[in-house]
């Protein structure tokens, strides 16, 4: 599965292509620095600069899912959410590639991992009404730059 941002995904995580939920996506660069207080009362700073990025975002763990141009992704909450679990796990101790929303690549470690399932009730009406089978997620996820 080849995934493109701006055509079927907005970041690629891991080589999937996923979508994000509005107004979740954010990105820290907190410097390295530190303040320590004298003997004589006075502060001493040191600033080493800028230090790793760190994103966070929900990712769209949902079903029918479409692409920009109004094409299905053919892919079900379920396994979008499976897909970014499997990344999750599989990742211990080493790094994965990420592609932000501007189509810029970063080796990251995939740092937490947080699900959630928007309306129970509403995926058991999706089903009684011919809706997808799968469920679907909300998953919230910290990634920092290795």
């Amino acid at each position: 599965m080849s995934s493109t941002i701006g055509v079927d995904c907005e970041v690629i995580l891991d080589s999937v292509g996923y979508w994000i939920r509005p107004n979740s996506y954010t990105v820290r660069q907190p410097r390295i620095r530190q303040a320590t207080i004298r003997a004589d009362g006075s502060e001493g700073y040191v600033d080493l600069g800028p230090g790793k990025r760190e994103w966070s975002m929900t990712i769209l763990c949902i079903n029918d899912l479409m692409t920009y141009s109004g094409v299905s992704t053919g892919i079900s909450g379920q396994q979008y959410r499976d897909m970014l679990h499997a990344s999750y796990i599989n990742s211990i101790g080493s790094t994965i590639n990420f592609t932000d929303p501007t189509n810029n690549t970063f080796s990251v470690h995939l740092d937490s991992f947080a699900e959630h399932i928007p309306d129970l009730h509403g995926q058991i009406t999706a089903l009684a009404t011919g809706g997808s089978l799968a469920c679907s997620y909300e998953v919230t996820i910290a990634l920092v730059e290795a």
